[in-house]
């Protein structure tokens, strides 16, 4: 299991009831902030290249705060647009009126932009011109019309006109809470607990004698986390981005 340093304490529902709410991006970013590789890389570089992103954020800085800016052949929500000075009237889209946390990073490609964090993201990439300044006129370059593209575009779109999201922008996937306990365990793995702590913490099968008959479809349960837990940490994030896992 490719796992590095404990970022939650397993054994507190609260530090992992937030994700319950929350889709694929949060849980990549999650994911991959517990690797070893990622925690430990020397070359930050080389080591975000590797994962998918144009940046590095700390480890330590879960998926409310984190900032990552994933690549266009990571996340498929990535949105690619040019931006044109223009008279007021005709401008669509006003930086400075934006409510949403965001960062920038630049190379030869132009601007990349992150608005606001690893949970709910909106990734634009500016191929010409710049969003800093003064209003724009942006021009979005859709390539393909398919759910991820759509739902970006919303998401763009209440950006420019309300200057902000609405929870129904950010709906929670159907399996989250599934995947968060998934998360919890492997913490817990990573803690040096058994499927028996992992069983009392999460089922309450603590008073059960001779767990192993009496408390048998939990046991069974956590066997079943405890697998998928295994194959979860050695997903990348491009995996999670794209639905192809879990």
């Amino acid at each position: 299991m490719s796992a590095g340093r404990l970022v939650a304490d397993w054994r507190d529902p609260a530090a992992y009831a937030w994700l319950d709410q929350c889709g694929r991006h949060a849980f990549a970013w999650e994911w991959l902030r517990r690797r070893a590789d990622y925690q430990a890389g020397s070359d930050a570089d080389a080591t975000a290249l590797a994962c998918g992103l144009r940046n590095r954020p700390v480890f330590t800085a879960d998926a409310r705060t984190a900032s990552p800016l994933w690549t266009a052949d990571t996340d498929p929500f990535l949105l690619t647009a040019t931006a044109r000075r223009c008279a007021l009237d005709k401008c669509n889209f006003d930086l400075s009126r934006v409510r949403e946390k965001r960062m920038m990073a630049i190379s030869a490609e132009g601007e990349h932009w992150l608005f606001g964090t690893a949970a709910r993201p909106l990734r634009l990439d500016i191929r010409t011109g710049s969003l800093c300044g003064d209003p724009v006129a942006l021009t979005v370059h859709v390539t393909r019309l398919d759910s991820p593209a759509i739902v970006a575009l919303a998401r763009l779109i209440a950006l420019a006109r309300d200057c902000g999201w609405r929870p129904s922008h950010f709906p929670a996937e159907q399996r989250a809470k599934r995947w968060s306990q998934v998360l919890r365990v492997h913490d817990a793995l990573q803690a040096g607990a058994t499927q028996r702590d992992i069983a009392d913490a999460l089922f309450g099968t603590a008073g059960v004698a001779n767990w192993r008959v009496n408390a048998a479809p939990w046991r069974r349960r956590s066997q079943r986390l405890v697998e998928a837990a295994r194959r979860a940490a050695m997903s990348m994030p491009a995996d999670w981005l794209s639905g192809a896992f879990p």
